[in-house]
């Protein structure tokens, strides 16, 4: 009867079996999302809170010799290890990757393996946004030394100007 149809041949009143199936299907999908909107609880609103101000108070001079023992000697009155902003040295691994390890200032710099699974947003990302296809670049990151070449990052930010050639810790309180 469909062939019919098409070719303007079936009565005026007459339904094929397509146009049924559709239209059962049409009924049952606009049946099945009215009846979740009733049973479905409202969404709770979550404003989102924006990042802090943050104050940072000078630390020794990034090629220092004793730039590790000062990471390693800031902790709180917890043993907790303080939040420190450093400028990193970044590389690129591949299109879509980065290296782990990262050397503060240069390549000359301190080594640390860069942690950023407390990012919403991964580092390769940032590091795409910022450095926009450099083999490399310095980025500054916030976060903590974790074990003895550890860091795990808490906060990315490009570089804007001379980058820094102090360590800086975060001044609470």
């Amino acid at each position: 009867m469909w062939q019919q149809r098409r070719r303007g041949l079936a009565a005026p009143g007459a339904l094929d079996y397509h146009h049924v199936v559709r239209t059962l299907l049409l009924a049952l999908a606009l049946l099945a999302v009215t009846s979740f909107a009733d049973v479905a609880p409202p969404m709770p609103a979550r404003p989102l809170t924006p990042e802090p101000q943050r104050r940072f108070a000078d630390g020794p001079r990034l090629d220092s010799a004793g730039l590790h023992a000062w990471l390693k000697s800031m902790v709180n009155d917890a043993g907790q290890p303080r939040r420190v902003r450093l400028p990193v040295l970044v590389k690129s691994r591949s299109p879509v990757g980065v290296e782990r390890t990262a050397f503060v200032s240069s390549e000359k710099g301190l080594a640390l393996e860069l942690d950023d699974s407390a990012m919403g947003v991964g580092l390769a990302d940032h590091y795409r946004r910022v450095c926009k296809g450099a083999p490399s670049c310095v980025l500054l990151l916030d976060g903590v030394l974790q074990g003895e070449r550890g860091f795990r990052i808490l906060w990315i930010q490009p570089v804007r100007g001379e980058a820094p050639t102090l360590a800086q810790v975060e001044v609470t309180g």
